[in-house]
């Protein structure tokens, strides 16, 4: 269960009283997390967790000094704050710093937390499992995979004022069915553990399974493709990487100078941090109140998003998406969606007389940032189509493509939205999104691989 805001308030408050500085931040983030893993159909593992992180932002001057604990003891965080406070007498300046974000009204926005989701037992988790493995047993197939269920705290004040708190429950089903010469994979996401649609996944990874047995060799070279919302999802994750101040400012950016100008084909994404279908949070790990901001616009870039510190440097306003403070990473969309369209997943299957249908990417790596050329593989269900339809499992390729490019040839957009989440990050689940499935002219395979 959570520890509530009292009690994250009070830690909050702790720290700021014991750091020695001009400006000071604390950030608690506290997690509970239980995890029901199956192999060979199943249960082996069946875990829960409880951490609870403290981050320390001290500010001299130009020096900043940030430390993290996880002791959330009297001396623990005593001791954090001061390590902290003597780190900020020492290190370089930074002329660049302006000092802490001033606090500004948060917005309400829709709850993401769920009680029946924080209350969840492992035999709720159990039972979910049951159903995934007795369907795939009954199919002659293997099952591997998890069901988890967690609840997420985040807690942001400052010694100018700053109070902000937000809980969060997210549970996930992962599945993966597996025959003697192929497999497949499936995944659902929701707040509410009574409403996760663990047979939807499950039905998922064994259909495609069934279907993916024998895979064949087909020539790599550039396909027209049908990508599942799982293969979208990476895509979405890789181009909101560079919709941020700091990438622009580094020159990395694909957008940079381009605000205004077509970089993509008629594709909206979009950063909603009060979408009810997501995972909800009105504010950032500054404390500052979150935007709501169009990225690209039908194919046209609109926006990228700022932390305090790198709006600053650019003279632009924070739009409220501060990760916790770090030289690498300032700043990311949180809440991202990529409108849907108004084909099925079948039609954009039939429109497609020639191509392959990707479930989903695997180790995916920059080569080029600039240009957002993307290296990975596919995984768990990659299809020949012929005339419309499925014909027959291709084995896996390895691909290097500009996933910005790939998005110039979009054919068709899916009317359903899948939500989808990153694993832990910066302590906790801060990035999710919701994506359709898509229909692009073309896609570049390199080889096959046999993984």
């Amino acid at each position: 269960m959570e520890l509530g805001e009292k009690a994250l308030r009070a830690i909050a408050e702790k720290a700021l009283r014991a750091a020695r500085g001009d400006q000071v931040e604390a950030v608690v983030i506290a997690r509970n997390d239980s995890l029901t893993r199956f192999a060979n159909a199943a249960i082996h593992q069946n875990v829960s967790s409880r951490v609870i992180d403290l981050r320390v932002r001290v500010v001299k001057g130009k020096r900043v000094a940030t430390l993290a604990t996880d002791r959330i003891d009297e001396e623990g965080i005593r001791a954090v704050a001061e390590q902290a406070s003597a780190l900020c007498a020492i290190v370089p300046e930074n002329p660049d710093f302006g000092g802490l974000p001033e606090p500004a009204p948060i917005p309400s926005a829709p709850s993401a937390f769920v009680d029946g989701t924080a209350r969840a037992t492992p035999r709720d988790r159990a039972l979910a499992v049951k159903q995934v493995c007795d369907a795939a047993r009954g199919k002659g197939l293997r099952a591997a995979g998890f069901v988890s269920t967690n609840v997420q705290e985040l807690a942001v004040a400052s010694s100018l004022g700053i109070w902000a708190y937000g809980p969060q429950t997210t549970c996930e089903v992962q599945v993966a069915a597996i025959g003697d010469a192929g497999s497949a994979f499936g995944q659902r996401v929701s707040t509410d553990f009574a409403t996760l649609d663990v047979r939807a996944a499950s039905d998922e990874a064994i259909r495609k399974a069934l279907l993916a047995q024998g895979p064949r060799d087909l020539a790599p070279g550039d396909h027209e493709v049908v990508l599942e919302p799982y293969a979208v999802y990476d895509i979405v994750g890789f181009l909101c990487g560079q919709l941020t101040g700091l990438a622009v400012e580094e020159g990395r950016s694909f957008v940079g100078g381009r605000l205004g100008q077509q970089v993509t084909g008629p594709v909206t994404i979009v950063d909603d941090p009060f979408d009810r279908a997501g995972l909800p949070r009105a504010f950032d790990f500054e404390g500052r109140p979150s935007q709501a901001l169009t990225l690209i616009d039908t194919g046209v870039a609109r926006a990228i998003v700022y932390d305090s510190a790198t709006a600053r440097r650019a003279g632009a306003r924070p739009t409220g998406h501060a990760l916790p403070a770090n030289a690498f990473m300032p700043a990311a969309p949180m809440h991202r969606r990529l409108e849907a369209g108004t084909r099925s997943r079948d039609e954009l299957i039939k429109d497609c007389r020639r191509g392959v249908l990707v479930t989903r990417f695997w180790y995916t790596r920059w080569v080029h940032q600039l240009r957002t050329i993307v290296t990975g593989m596919t995984r768990d269900g990659t299809f020949a189509i012929v005339d419309g339809e499925i014909a027959y499992p291709v084995k896996n390729f390895r691909f290097t493509q500009s996933y910005h490019e790939a998005l110039q040839g979009v054919r068709g957009i899916g009317s359903e939205l899948s939500l989808l989440v990153a694993g832990e990050a910066f302590g906790l689940q801060a990035i999710s999104a919701r994506v359709p499935a898509l229909h692009l002219a073309s896609f570049t395979f390199t080889g096959a691989t046999q993984y």
